[in-house]
């Protein structure tokens, strides 16, 4: 596959020559026939900017002429002008029949004329939002949680409590996914109808919507105001009708207003302000239906109270609102209310009938403060009799941060809180003792007590949620969505005080996905432990991987590959976090039996300042070999390798790749050496060592070192001063048959395109002018070789020529101070297709555009172009299926397919979205009947009636005889795709129907 290989036989030359020739024939008749004028001669690709790409996916020119030069392992070099490919002319593509271009979408997909039309599948999954999520009785078991509704970036999804499917997800058409600056705010159950669910949104959208079938969705009422901070909805008694009352605080005007809105025969028919404050509103609660409202407003708690009871409509509601001083900001309360007991009529007198209002504070700074029978005190306080500044909370401490969350128990007997130590705290008040449940999985964000109090439902920030039992403190319900760093990130409530250590930015970073080659069903992430632990440290760590099942879009199983500190101490004795492993790279072998993994970890600036030295010198580099378990797929550590590439310092590792057709791996590094890594049986004494399921156990070492530079020297002394201090890059793949090597290398030197034989371990060609910028990727499919930097070049190894390029950044110069960018690729065998994502930023500004394109290696226009709302972090391919999977920042998934591919991906839908049990009695009289239950010659059943295969009453003698259908038959019917591929399970029911009813089918023995 070498432009030019060392001395070969004849046969091998002869070969190669007709080989050679039939491309060059082959490329002549496609030229011809091609209507794209051919380029003049010595003139290359000029770039062209066309309304589809945006700027961002362009073919171009070289600006420096690009030129090739090939070099043969005699390190003897000959300039070489490759053929000039055709003048690519990008047309603004059609869509094909029967599709539409959308306009004005940022989200748009561009097709290129006969070109085969890709799908792009509707996002899936996503992250919870910071709010609490509702829960809901169960009618039939008394103990025990229905269903659990959670709210996400543009939709609510209800889950089942007792497998925790996804049985509904309902979309928001309001909330679009472009429109970054909208999302759900608050979710509350409605206290009337127990089937509906009231959602608002931060520009002021309202909807009352049937969670059990998703009626009202698409109906939004729209309050006037410019941002909607928080809601709650109680149940109202107006003359002799009732309704619920949504309470929201809503900001108009520069001003903030706490206002109860009229959702009369379910429209808005305005609003009354209650109250009107020069500072946010926050942490909106109700009590007692609406007779008490409590919220927050920067250290103050806001409570009001309603002055008559007897109210005839919205307009005659008044509340009388008190002020309270708090020690420390509010980050979180809740309120609740009992009857009033009295022991003696002198109580009854002073106080009344009104209920007990009990008031719980979580602050900033970690204390917990416990307000008793607040309103009482609250008029003497501001009687005129009062003294002021004489209401005193007790106060609970434990928490090192802020609180994130706060409850009261249903009996009124505990307090529950939660923050980023990981930890449930419950505070028996009657003893002042404290239970915990340490040791969860990250920091608490939400906390909500069931109706009975039966169950607690926890929210975390690693984006997952999970129903405990109080009885037990066990779990019951676990919900789990993907689990990567999102950008930009998300608000902390830590980050409300100031505190030691410096802030690192928010980076977009690639993460490390791969779908494995034995369950295509599955892909793995690597991720951290929550988003403020992963964002705490010096830069973003991941060291953990995530198991998805894309069949429930939920995780399977996370496991630590590097150390980690979740729970543990995790700050220095200054204050400061301490930065966890980052894993940089992980590659599947060909059975999926191994799995090879790099990380990287360097000690923050501010620790080797006394030492002397970068945080370079002290870096800590690590190459691990994990064998995977074939019973439930987990991994097991065969070897580690400390500093796999060494000079003095542990170097890092750019890219790891695996042999498609044996156990090997290639790792290439910034010392410009390439490795492969082959396993060995283990032995001691010579003897085989064995595990303790009696299975042969391996170890991984090195089989051969193959240096790239060794001949190089730097011609310009002081461009490679200038840039010594810059970080080079590289990547590695191997070709289809497993025997050549392909790598591109970056230095302060040059940037190189080597050719390795595998065997022998040879050079036998490097090619110049392929790579610009940093190198971020490199592939072979087919004869072709592509390598993506800043700009996209495919190479045919076979001919020795420059197929086509494609500019990725703006700018031309890539070592100016552009903005920043990043590019990602995926290839596809089974379409003989590649994806490009590239996502990039305008200087100053964190608003990402990101566009992926569907390229062939034999054409210059994409296939496909799609735009995406937000950052794309990851695109792979499935070894056994056709199309992609991408990843972007809102850890969100997305399925591009080809046309109507039998093996392309496909993610599973909600449980409601099978229509399995949606045909009505009706429908069903209207309906034909399906020709797999009736043979021709039979009519259609009436609707009283039910067809069975009963054996006729002429042979009644006969045993009846179950229809056995062929091993092959099934085999046919389910591994034509991977699980999560599969077409609906109600088609694969008709499916295998048929089958057993066909003649076909073979009587049982």
């Amino acid at each position: 596959m070498a432009p030019i290989t060392a001395a070969e036989d004849p046969s091998a030359t002869k070969r190669k020559r007709e080989i050679h020739d039939f491309n060059k024939r082959k490329r002549a008749k496609r030229d011809q026939q091609s209507s794209i004028k051919a380029a003049a001669d010595g003139q290359l690709l000029e770039e062209t900017t066309t309304s589809q790409t945006n700027g961002t996916i362009l073919p171009t020119e070289n600006p420096d002429g690009m030129t090739t030069a090939v070099v043969n392992h005699k390190n003897e070099k000959r300039s070489r002008k490759p053929k000039e490919p055709k003048e690519p002319k990008l047309e603004q593509p059609k869509a094909p029949k029967g599709e539409k271009v959308a306009k004005g979408k940022k989200h748009r997909t561009s097709y290129n004329e006969g070109s085969p039309s890709w799908k792009v599948s509707k996002p899936m999954g996503g992250r919870m939002l910071n709010i609490d999520p509702v829960l809901t009785d169960d009618e039939k078991y008394a103990l025990q949680i229905a269903h659990l509704i959670l709210a996400y970036n543009t939709s609510i999804q209800v889950f089942s409590a007792d497998n925790s499917l996804l049985i509904r997800k309902i979309p928001l058409l309001q909330l679009a996914p472009d429109k970054k600056a909208e999302q759900v705010v608050s979710i509350c159950l409605s206290p009337s109808s127990p089937n509906h669910v009231w959602v608002a949104s931060s520009v002021g959208h309202l909807w009352s919507i049937d969670w059990t079938n998703g009626k009202g969705s698409e109906t939004a009422f729209k309050l006037k105001c410019h941002l909607l901070m928080s809601m709650t909805v109680e149940r109202m008694q107006f003359a002799k009708t009732s309704q619920d009352v949504p309470f929201a605080s809503i900001q108009k005007r520069g001003q903030w207003q706490l206002v109860a809105c009229d959702m009369r025969k379910s429209t808005l028919n305005g609003y009354k302000t209650l109250t009107t404050l020069d500072q946010p509103i926050l942490n909106l609660r109700s009590a007692q239906d609406g007779f008490a409202l409590v919220a927050s407003s920067e250290d103050n708690i806001l409570f009001g109270t309603l002055t008559t009871r007897a109210v005839s409509s919205i307009t005659n509601l008044n509340y009388e609102f008190f002020t309270l001083d708090c020690s420390d900001e509010i980050m979180c309360l809740d309120v609740r209310a009992t009857s009033r007991v009295h022991l003696n009529q002198k109580s009854q007198a002073e106080a009344g009938d009104e209920p007990v209002l009990d008031v719980v504070v979580g602050c900033a700074r970690g204390p917990v403060l416990l307000y008793n029978d607040l309103l009482p005190q609250l008029r003497r306080l501001h009687s005129p009799k009062g003294h002021r500044n004489s209401l005193q909370p007790r106060k609970y401490h434990w928490h090192r941060k802020a609180v994130h969350a706060v409850k009261w128990s249903r009996d009124g007997h505990y307090v529950l809180s939660g923050g980023s130590e990981s930890t449930l705290v419950m505070w028996q008040l009657d003893t002042q003792k404290m239970n915990f449940l340490p040791h969860l999985s990250a920091s608490v964000e939400n906390i909500v007590v069931s109706n009975r109090g039966s169950a607690y439902v926890l929210h975390l920030d690693d984006n997952s949620a999970m129903v405990l039992s109080t009885a037990e403190m066990k779990p019951t319900t676990y919900i789990s969505g993907i689990q990567t760093l999102v950008f930009p990130q998300p608000f902390s409530k830590d980050d409300v005080v100031r505190r030691i250590g410096e802030a690192a930015p928010t980076q977009l970073v690639k993460t490390p996905a791969v779908v494995s080659p034995v369950d295509s069903s599955r892909i793995h992430l690597c991720v951290g432990n929550g988003q403020q632990i992963s964002h705490s440290g010096s830069g973003p760590s991941t060291p953990m991987i995530q198991t998805l099942d894309l069949t429930t879009l939920q995780g399977v199983s996370k496991q630590a590959l590097t150390r980690t500190n979740p729970t543990d101490v995790n700050t220095t004795a200054q204050g400061y976090a301490i930065t966890e492993p980052r894993i940089t790279g992980m590659a599947y072998s060909v059975d999926g039996k191994w799995l090879a993994t790099t990380d990287e970890w360097q000690p923050p600036t501010r620790d080797v300042d006394t030492l002397g030295g970068s945080p370079a010198e002290r870096r800590e580099v690590y190459l691990k070999f994990w064998a995977v378990s074939p019973d439930n797929q987990g991994l097991e550590l065969a070897s580690r390798i400390n500093a796999p590439h060494y000079t003095g310092q542990s170097e890092p590792v750019y890219s790891v790749a695996a042999d498609p057709q044996s156990h090997r791996f290639a790792t290439i590094g910034e010392d410009a050496v390439v490795r492969l890594w082959v396993p060995t049986i283990r032995q001691r004494d010579g003897v085989l060592v064995k595990g303790k399921l009696g299975r042969q156990l391996h170890s991984w070492a090195c089989s051969r070192t193959i240096f790239l530079l060794e001949n190089e020297e730097p011609v310009e002394q002081e461009a490679v001063a200038v840039q010594a201090n810059q970080r080079g890059s590289g990547a590695v793949a191997f070709s289809e048959d497993g025997s050549t090597l392909v790598c591109a290398i970056r230095t302060a030197y040059s940037s190189v395109v080597h050719i390795i034989d595998t065997e022998s371990g040879k050079i036998r060609s490097s090619v110049d002018g392929l790579i610009h910028g940093d190198v971020q990727d490199i592939s072979v499919l087919s004869s072709s070789l592509v390598i993506l930097s800043d700009r996209l070049v495919v190479y045919d190894l076979v001919a020795d020529e420059l197929l086509y390029g494609v500019q990725l950044r703006r700018s031309e110069d890539a070592d100016s101070l552009s903005a920043p960018i990043l590019t990602q690729m995926a290839v596809d065998h089974q379409t003989s297709s590649f994806a490009v994502a590239v996502s990039r930023s305008k200087l100053g500004s964190s608003d990402v555009q990101s566009e992926l394109a569907v390229f062939s290696p034999n054409q210059s226009e994409p296939q496909m172009v799609h735009k995406f709302p937000r950052p794309i972090t990851a695109v792979v391919s499935s070894p056994g299926s056709s199309g992609y999977i991408v990843l972007d920042a809102t850890a969100q998934l997305w399925s591009i397919s080809e046309g109507m591919a039998s093996k392309s991906l496909a993610f599973a839908q909600p449980l409601v979205d099978l229509n399995l049990d949606q045909v009505t009695t009706e429908e069903s009289r209207e309906a034909q009947p399906l020709a797999l239950l009736t043979s021709e010659d039979d009519e259609p059943a009436s609707g009283d009636e039910m067809d069975l295969d009963i054996p006729d009453a002429e042979n009644e003698d006969d045993s009846a005889y179950a229809a056995v259908v062929p091993p092959q038959k099934l085999a046919e019917l389910f591994d034509t795709a991977p699980a999560f591929a599969m077409p609906p399970i109600e088609d694969m029911f008709y499916q295998v129907t048929k089958l057993f009813l066909s003649n076909s089918a073979v009587p049982a023995a």
